[in-house]
């Protein structure tokens, strides 16, 4: 067998494992092909649970389950915290074990980490890091902001659409005739509009810049170009555009709270008319070129191809900003920025382990699961408008994936294409909550206008509906305009994906529940879930409930677990969370992981039917790589991939027969 020296991880966040295959033997995915061929398919990788982004790709980083890795959502409830309050689970900091790269650096080994949740900030002390407090580059989730709302933030801003029509968070165009612009270009007719930058969500105060937009009749058949300036000059413009075109990147410098930053980014025209009084105008969000990497100087050497983008493309398509076409050329910005930064980190550094986060597929599914499931999408034009652009997308990464292989010798590389969890469309309302707060369980302060001290039965589901968001986590108690919260009179209350909580006096800063009738409690949360069935459907929802201790049997418990741990059906949920692994839904929605192991070791085109766990995903690459294994890891090594699964007593048993022949050898040779 050639010997392992490298371990190449690529991780994409949320794929369809099913269609990854089938899309790879179609001929859309070609290096995917590849790697099939030279390889091992698992058709039964199976997430941990909650299947979620945080927690999952700790385990395919340390090999350990939520229960001892502490990551056990989305989001994490600190024991002792009022249960109102939670924070994103993205900081190494709540990370209680051992990383695959920290155990390889133990033995001299460096690592390439890039974009990958949970790793910041990083705790290597040498090799190279991007990203990790976040799923982009340039995208942070800090412990101070809850998930919804100002959930996430950008190093400098979020993208920006510039528009006469009154249009979702777009700010508003003003065209009038031009006036002291030097260097016009020659034209008929000439309009123009001031362009005033917004920063959104940034992670400090920006100054205040105004561009300028010159609109160009060329000559008299109508408007048909603009001019984007930082200021009335037409001799220095930043872009020169065409509708439907797109501007080279531009790199400026940002005058921040924290100091200048360089930042990158690129326009697009998105809309003209003829007579120059409607304009759409699009700038990718401020990607800074500094600030997101390990060390720190390592910035300044990764090639500006495509760009760093925060959150490419996703909300602007659901504000209706541009469609599906615009969408993939944005997050082909992304992929191409990304896989050139794999490529050269790669090319030029000398490491043994390899591990990245791509998250395009999360997002899709999160905006467009039903509209490309051949099943629940409304008619056939909608399902094949959006499977082409699910089609786009997967040749999309697999060229990334192509770009970032050809950095390595196949021979001598381990490569594993895994993911997190997939994904399945959204089905049936159901919120846990609702049936708590029907149960009795959970109850809020009368408000202005309700009968009887009863909140109005609209009011209080769509408050619940708001405080619990199984796709993605919630953050309990912020009712926003519905209400607070009685905590004197709520016995539990659900949080995040999966968790539901006794308010108990003593543990619970606003508990309410005593510590006598904790278990009569929990009887009454299990029951009132198991109990519930959803009226449209006659469906019992609740797939499986269980009390903390029980819930080891997930590889959950402890504190850091709710005190009972419910999963919910695949229908009444949407698109991954508090779903277990085995779940489908739809024609094309499914819970597996992906899992598709090639190199050294690793037999050739077989399908493995047996039950693969994520958290077996580190041993395995351990063994045949001779790396250490991590100190808190839990998998097990997948034999049944490997071409010798004996090889590590094969070779000990080959060394030691050298060595009993050398002896001998010795022992019969003449003294001196």
């Amino acid at each position: 067998m050639a010997t392992v020296k490298k371990v190449m991880v690529i991780g994409l966040d949320a794929p369809l494992a099913p269609q990854v295959y089938r899309y790879a033997q179609e001929g859309h995915m070609p290096r995917v092909k590849r790697l099939l061929e030279r390889g091992v398919y698992g058709a039964n990788c199976l997430p941990p649970f909650p299947s979620i982004t945080p927690p999952n790709w700790t385990t395919l980083a340390t090999g350990a389950t939520s229960i001892t890795h502490g990551i056990s959502d989305f989001n994490v409830h600190v024991p002792g915290d009022p249960l109102d309050v939670v924070h994103q689970g993205f900081d190494s900091a709540d990370v209680q074990a051992e990383y695959i790269w920290e155990a390889a650096e133990k033995v001299g080994k460096k690592a390439i980490v890039i974009n990958y949740p949970t790793s910041w900030p990083p705790r290597m002390k040498e090799g190279w890091q991007i990203g990790g407090n976040g799923l982009h580059p340039n995208e942070w989730r800090p412990r101070d902001v809850a998930q919804f709302g100002e959930a996430f933030r950008a190093s400098l801003a979020y993208e920006q659409l510039w528009s006469t029509e009154p249009v979702v968070l777009a700010t508003d165009l003003d065209i009038v005739p031009a006036r002291r612009w030097e260097n016009a270009p020659r034209a008929a007719k000439l309009l123009e509009a001031e362009l005033p930058l917004e920063y959104r969500k940034a992670v400090a105060s920006v100054k205040n810049v105004t561009w300028h937009a010159l609109l160009v009749d060329e000559d008299g058949s109508g408007y048909s170009r603009v001019v984007v300036a930082e200021r009335k000059d037409g001799a220095q413009p930043l872009a020169d555009l065409r509708v439907g075109q797109w501007s080279e990147t531009i790199v400026r410098e940002f005058n921040t709270a924290s100091g200048p930053h360089r930042a990158a980014f690129r326009l697009k025209l998105l809309g003209l008319s003829p007579d120059g009084q409607t304009m759409s105008l699009y700038r990718t969000s401020l990607c800074a070129l500094d600030g997101w990497a390990f060390p720190a100087e390592l910035a300044a050497e990764i090639p500006l191809v495509g760009l760093p983008l925060p959150l490419p493309g996703w909300q602007a398509f659901r504000m209706g900003w541009f469609g599906l076409d615009t969408l993939g050329e944005v997050l082909e910005l992304s992929h191409q920025w990304l896989s050139e930064a794999a490529y050269h980190l790669v090319s030029h550094k000398d490491w043994s382990i390899y591990y990245m986060h791509v998250h395009t597929p999360d997002a899709a599914y999160h905006v467009y699961s039903n509209l490309a499931d051949p099943e629940l999408a409304a008619n056939e034009e909608e399902y094949a408008h959006f499977h082409a652009a699910e089609v786009a997308m997967y040749a999309s990464l697999d060229r990334l994936v192509a770009r970032i292989t050809a950095g390595v010798d196949e021979d001598e590389t381990i490569i594993l294409l895994t993911s997190d969890h997939g994904a399945v469309p959204t089905g049936h309302k159901f919120y846990v909550g609702q049936v708590l707060q029907e149960a009795g369980l959970i109850a809020f302060k009368p408000k202005a206008n309700d009968v009887d001290g009863q909140a109005e039965p609209d009011g209080v589901a769509a408050n619940l509906q708001r405080a619990q968001a199984p796709a993605s986590g919630d953050v309990p108690g912020k009712f926003r305009d519905f209400g607070e919260v009685d905590w004197a009179h709520t016995k539990a209350m659900v949080q995040r994906a999966c968790h539901v909580y006794v308010n108990l006096k003593g543990r619970d800063p606003q508990g309410a529940v005593e510590p006598a009738d904790y278990e009569s409690v929990r009887e009454q949360i299990i029951n009132a879930l198991y109990d519930h069935t959803d009226p449209e459907t006659g469906i019992k929802p609740i797939a499986l409930a269980l009390k903390r201790e029980d819930a080891r049997i997930l590889n959950m418990g402890t504190d850091l677990c709710g005190d009972v741990v419910y999963s919910v059906r695949a229908e009444f949920i949407g698109q991954h969370g508090g779903i277990l692994g085995t779940q489908r839904y739809g024609g094309s929605g499914d819970l597996r992981s992906l899992f598709i192991l090639s190199g050294p070791g690793v037999r050739q085109g077989v399908v493995l039917e047996r039950t693969i766990w994520l958290q077996d995903v580190v041993p395995t690459l351990c063994y045949l790589a001779d790396l250490p294994v991590p100190q808190h890891c839990e998998g097990a090594i997948v034999y049944q991939a490997l071409e010798d699964p004996n090889q590590a007593l094969n070779r000990y048993q080959s060394l030691e027969r050298r060595y009993e022949k050398m002896r001998k050898s010795l022992d019969r040779a003449p003294m001196c």
